[in-house]
């Protein structure tokens, strides 16, 4: 893939804080502390008079600590090698089980008096506008240790779970192979050369077989801290844990897993013909992201200016405040976007209660994919926009919503363009489409079956690198199915998502195929009527930290308990599919 020539462009943090020595960070970090010391005197009076007071004072320190922690991983992610950022965020890490330690007094408040709760939510606007968090409280304080052992557990965190993800992180983002970062070998799976892209994914394999112990001891910590926990906090499982965190019920979940399911062979259709226009009879995985050609079309190669100049012009033809949202974080150095050795792989969105903006990190590619990454982030930069000035716990969303605002950027992002282009452009974009899907569908399930295999698996006692090897293998045969060749798999997968890698966070997969399904049913209701639409998708993304999915999803006349609204959302996926075919 030729590259541009440009510079491209770096965040810019200085307005959040200077540096590690303003005064203004040292202020925040004495703020919070006083803050949760103030609210563990408050709570430890066990009064249901204090409710109103706790919750805005635990609104307040969870406003300084994102601040806080948000700036300092962002320093850390775009430089792993720097020391002084990684003991700030180790340090915001410990600071943080201070919150912790108020949550679980909050929660044993609320359970305290559960017979007060509806009185005091009907009289009280202030607990009313927190109606979901108390809800969620509720249910949280029936998994809840003793007061002494969720102290303990959170002193424990930063050395233990949090310390093996950290390893993770550093592992992968200092990792290289054949004089290149782990992040550029990844990208090369882009490339149009089928032996550039082969070599890339063998020194990617090396590099990551290189440092497999460290890894799979990493993912073991974390699986283990994980379940420990959940069991003494009497969770039948991780995924029910999962499902509480994102809002979603078991009903939910089992109909859009169900759909999924029975997508996989018209996935593999698409896998095959796309096998075919590359002329190789098997896909291998590192053929997944290979770009289709044919003689004379080169595709377009993306500077970093062409695609803001895109991105605000797209966003900005759904609704103009998107458009001037955009048009202000390209301004204002909210990007980071060079992909270098020593800074995190993959992209996300990070923001600033207290400064009210949001950052995006990238590692940009000058292909369409690369453009595509930037929409998705600053979708979710979006998506906090529209919060800026709501509460903590209305800000709150869950996983599953999380990845609304950004799927939906994502996916206007691709319509917009494949509805303009034509001739074998129009093949192309397609197919990057569903090259993309591909991934949220088939990979997402493929994950999701390779850790609930772990959570079991762990069970019998530690798994070695080999162990974990062949069961993402497995995972893979079993979605990717007859589509890819078997013996060109990625077997290790679990090394590189750092999903895996939080012990708080259990199944980080399904929430984005919930996403990309959920998105898709709110453009399919855009294309309908494209004039009242952006009113209705503003109040769905107000309402994420308000209340649960099936809330959410009822504002915009969805029924996300039932396959019908998933399978229709499918349907949309499967129509690109078979148009690709033809």
């Amino acid at each position: 893939m030729k590259k541009t020539s440009e510079t491209l462009p770096k965040w810019n943090l200085t307005n959040i804080y200077k540096n590690f020595d303003d005064p203004s960070y040292e202020g925040d970090i004495k703020d919070y502390l006083a803050l949760c010391a103030e609210l563990k005197t408050l709570l430890s009076k066990v009064k249901k008079e204090a409710l109103e007071e706790a919750v805005q004072l635990l609104g307040r320190a969870m406003d300084l600590m994102e601040n806080l922690f948000s700036y300092a991983y962002a320093v850390f992610s775009v430089n792993t090698g720097d020391n002084r950022a990684l003991r700030e965020v180790s340090r915001l890490e410990e600071a943080h089980q201070k919150l912790a330690e108020c949550f679980v007094l909050f929660n044993s408040l609320v359970k305290k008096h559960k017979k007060d709760i509806p009185a005091l939510l009907r009289k009280s606007p202030i607990l009313a506008e927190r109606a979901q968090f108390i809800k969620d409280s509720l249910l949280e304080a029936e998994h809840q240790m003793s007061d002494a052992e969720e102290a303990l557990a959170q002193e424990l965190k930063a050395a233990g779970g949090d310390a093996w993800g950290r390893l993770q992180e550093a592992v992968s983002s200092s990792l290289s192979g054949d004089g290149k970062s782990i992040t550029e070998l990844r990208n090369l799976a882009f490339d149009r050369s089928r032996s550039v892209r082969k070599k890339a994914y063998e020194a990617e394999l090396a590099a990551w077989k290189s440092m497999e112990i460290p890894l799979a001891y990493s993912l073991n910590g974390v699986k283990k801290t994980a379940a420990t926990l959940e069991n003494r906090r009497s969770w039948k499982s991780a995924l029910e844990k999962s499902l509480f965190q994102s809002r979603m019920s078991a009903k939910t979940l089992d109909a859009m897993i169900s759909v999924m399911e029975e997508s996989l062979p018209e996935f593999r259709k698409y896998l095959k013909k796309k096998a075919e226009l590359l002329g190789i009879k098997q896909l291998a995985f590192y053929d997944l992201f290979a770009p289709i050609s044919e003689k004379g079309f080169k595709p377009k190669v993306w500077s970093f200016d062409e695609a803001r100049d895109y991105i605000i012009q797209t966003f900005g033809s759904f609704a103009d405040d998107m458009g001037l949202f955009a048009k202000n974080a390209f301004a204002n150095g909210w990007i980071d976007s060079p992909p270098h050795t020593g800074k995190v792989g993959g992209a996300y969105c990070t923001s600033f209660p207290i400064a009210k903006e949001s950052r995006v990190m990238c590692n940009f590619s000058p292909t369409f994919s690369g453009v595509s990454t930037i929409a998705h982030e600053l979708g979710h930069a979006y998506h906090f926009h529209l919060l800026r000035e709501e509460c903590a716990f209305s800000r709150a969303y869950p996983m599953t919503l999380a990845e609304t605002a950004s799927i939906f950027s994502e996916t206007m992002l691709y319509n917009c363009t494949i509805s303009k282009a034509k001739g074998f452009e129009k093949k192309y974009l397609t197919e990057m489409f569903l090259m993309e899907v591909t991934q949220v569908i088939v990979d997402i399930l493929c994950r999701f079956y390779f850790e609930k295999a772990v959570f079991e698996k762990q069970k019998e006692g530690p798994l070695s690198a080999g162990d974990l090897c062949n069961m993402m293998l497995d995972a893979q045969k079993a979605t990717y199915g007859d589509a890819l060749d078997p013996k060109q798999l990625h077997p290790y997968m679990w090394a590189v998502k750092c999903h895996y890698y939080s012990p708080d966070l259990g199944f980080y997969n399904y929430p984005y195929a919930f996403g990309q399904l959920f998105s898709i049913g709110l453009y399919a209701k855009y294309l309908e009527d494209k004039k009242r639409f952006p009113a209705l998708y503003r109040k769905v993304l107000m309402a994420t930290g308000r209340t649960d999915i099936k809330g959410v999803a009822k504002l915009a006349g969805i029924d996300v308990e039932k396959k019908d609204f998933f399978q229709e959302s499918m349907n949309f996926i499967t129509r690109m599919i078979r148009s690709f075919l033809r």
